[in-house]
C-alpha cells in the first residue's frame, strides 16, 4: 500500500497548472491547457499542435510547487492519473539544482484513451543536460510535456501528487 500527498486531484479551486510553449524561444509549436470534467471528476487537459520548425518542438502544462507542496523526507517517487491519445508524453521534474532552462529531470509514458494511475520512482527520472543526481527535496515544479516530435497533443490528468512506500510503476 502506498502512502500518497495530493497536489492536484482534479477540483478547480486546487488548479496550479500554468501552460507554456516552444513560442517562448522562436518555434511555433501551440499548446492550450483546458479544464474538463465527466461524470466522476474533474481534469485538467494539455492539447495543442507540436512542430519543430525554427527548433522548436515542445508544448507543456506545468505546475509550481510551493514551500507547502515540495515532497518531504521519506517519499518515493510521483504519483499521476492520466489518460490520452496513444502517444508518448513525458514527466519533467525541475529542481534548484538546475539553472538553465532546457535542463530536467526526464520520464516517459505512453498514454491510452482509458485512465490510468502510473506510480514513477525518482531514481526512474534521467537527468537531461545536466550531470545532477536528481534530489527530491529540491523539486521547484513538474510538468507534463508533449515534446520532439512533430504530432497532435492531448493528455489529460485526474491526479497527481508525491507517493511513500512500495517502488514501481503500475
Amino acid at each position: 500500500m502506498k502512502a500518497m500527498v495530493t497536489l492536484y486531484d482534479g477540483s478547480p479551486s486546487f488548479n496550479r497548472w500554468q501552460c507554456a510553449d516552444d513560442r517562448v524561444m522562436g518555434g511555433v509549436s501551440v499548446a492550450q491547457v483546458r479544464a474538463q470534467s465527466d461524470e466522476t471528476s474533474g481534469f485538467m487537459c494539455l492539447g495543442g499542435q507540436v512542430s519543430l520548425a525554427n527548433r522548436g518542438g515542445f508544448v507543456q502544462m506545468k505546475w509550481l510547487l510551493d514551500a507547502r507542496s515540495k515532497p518531504q523526507p521519506g517519499v518515493d517517487g510521483v504519483f499521476i492519473e492520466v489518460r490520452g491519445n496513444g502517444e508518448a508524453y513525458n514527466l519533467h521534474l525541475r529542481t534548484t539544482q538546475l539553472w538553465l532552462p532546457w535542463q530536467s529531470f526526464r520520464y516517459t509514458f505512453k498514454t491510452t484513451a482509458h485512465w490510468q494511475m502510473l506510480y514513477v520512482p525518482f531514481v526512474a527520472f534521467e537527468a537531461y543536460k545536466s550531470s545532477a543526481s536528481l534530489d527530491p527535496l529540491q523539486l521547484r515544479s513538474l510538468a507534463v510535456v508533449a515534446i520532439g516530435r512533430a504530432f497532435a497533443a492531448d493528455v489529460c490528468v485526474r491526479q497527481m501528487g508525491f507517493y511513500c512506500g512500495q517502488e514501481g510503476q503500475e
